[in-house]
């Protein structure tokens, strides 16, 4: 079987969808809806002129196109995001996940998406600021057996094969703390493991944010790899597992003379496109890349500003690490960051080749 390649695009960037290049896409998961009086509705229209109804049905017609190009392109739309509130209610009761259910197979019929991926960061959890209850743990579970009750009534109904069911999950331990992890797999199609961020927006230090194995120089912290077998030691199968590669980098200034590992100054953290990284910071001159072959990622600094991101090198080694290890795919967040495709056709290419 063919390895899953999933884009996630963004509501809020204005886009060509004609330029995607689907015919590399398994998956494109449209990012996002929201969970609003407990049903799922579009989250807004990124142009001004505008409303939400029309602008959700020019989008629908837009991916639909997209399908003549690829029909075995799959349309998901992704509910929720960081900070996106609204699940724990939404998951409370018996009544209130079948009526989050029904809105779903209301909006993927009515927009013609082919499923949904479930963003929700995260159950149990008030990190973001959403409300948390200790019950999530339980009721995320009855909330996606809701949902895939739904989606496959509703499929035989159409006589389709199916309608997908996925979710956005945390790549360490605090999610796993709050989720049923083995019941939650047991609904989904497959589980979009976002393994990066990992040094991210509250960094002190500078580090690498979407590493594929644990650096020499912080031999505890989280990557790729350790998210993975995080998940294999909890009872998922590698075939559910999808793994996430970031298509922008994090930054942080006031970094030591050693650059990677070194303090920064709190709260200078930044993000930057990966089509801003090749058309502006490394064509200034300012900046030097670096390899860190045991982390198997990149890194740029200045002297002062620390910059950690993907570059095709490191997101082919993660294309081969999801085919060394029987992982169902790769995704990534998200398309517009690099409209060059140079991030996409490596990622693309490494897992078509066979190991």
């Amino acid at each position: 079987m063919a390895s899953i390649v999933l884009a996630y695009l963004a509501t809020w960037q204005p886009c060509d969808l004609q330029r995607i290049p689907v015919e590399k896409l398994t998956h494109l998961c449209y990012a996002f809806a929201k969970v609003q009086d407990g049903e799922i509705v579009p989250q807004g229209s990124s142009d001004p002129s505008m409303s939400n109804e029309a602008y959700c049905q020019h989008l629908s017609e837009q991916l639909r196109q997209l399908k003549q190009r690829n029909p075995d392109l799959q349309l998901l739309i992704s509910v929720g995001g960081w900070s996106a509130d609204g699940f724990s209610d939404a998951a409370v009761s018996p009544e209130s996940r079948d009526k989050l259910a029904r809105s779903a197979i209301e909006f993927i019929q009515k927009y013609q998406f082919d499923g949904v991926d479930l963003d929700w960061e995260y159950p149990s959890n008030d990190m973001a600021g959403i409300k948390a209850r200790a019950a999530d743990k339980q009721n995320f579970t009855l909330l996606l057996k809701a949902l895939r009750q739904q989606l496959n009534s509703a499929a035989q109904r159409l006589q389709r094969a199916s309608y997908l069911l996925t979710i956005a999950a945390g790549a360490g331990q605090y999610y796993l703390d709050g989720v049923e992890i083995q019941k939650v797999a047991e609904q989904c199609d497959f589980i979009n493991l976002m393994t990066y961020d990992f040094y991210n927006g509250w960094a002190t230090r500078a580090g690498h944010h979407a590493n594929l194995y644990r650096a020499s120089h912080d031999p505890d912290a989280d990557s790729a790899d350790h998210a993975v077998q995080l998940y294999l030691a909890n009872g998922i199968r590698p075939e559910q597992l999808v793994l996430g590669c970031p298509f922008y980098g994090r930054s942080l200034r006031g970094v030591g003379a050693t650059g990677l590992g070194a303090a920064g100054q709190p709260k200078t953290n930044g993000t930057y496109s990966y089509l801003e990284i090749v058309t502006e910071l490394l064509p200034s001159g300012r900046y030097t890349r670096h390899w860190d072959d045991q982390a198997r990622v990149p890194w740029l600094f200045d002297g002062d500003e620390f910059i950690s991101y993907e570059d095709p090198e490191s997101i082919a080694g993660k294309g081969e690490y999801v085919k060394q290890h029987g992982l169902a795919g790769a995704m990534f967040w998200e398309y517009t960051e690099d409209p060059s495709h140079a991030l996409l056709d490596a990622l693309y290419l490494s897992l078509q080749n066979e190991m």
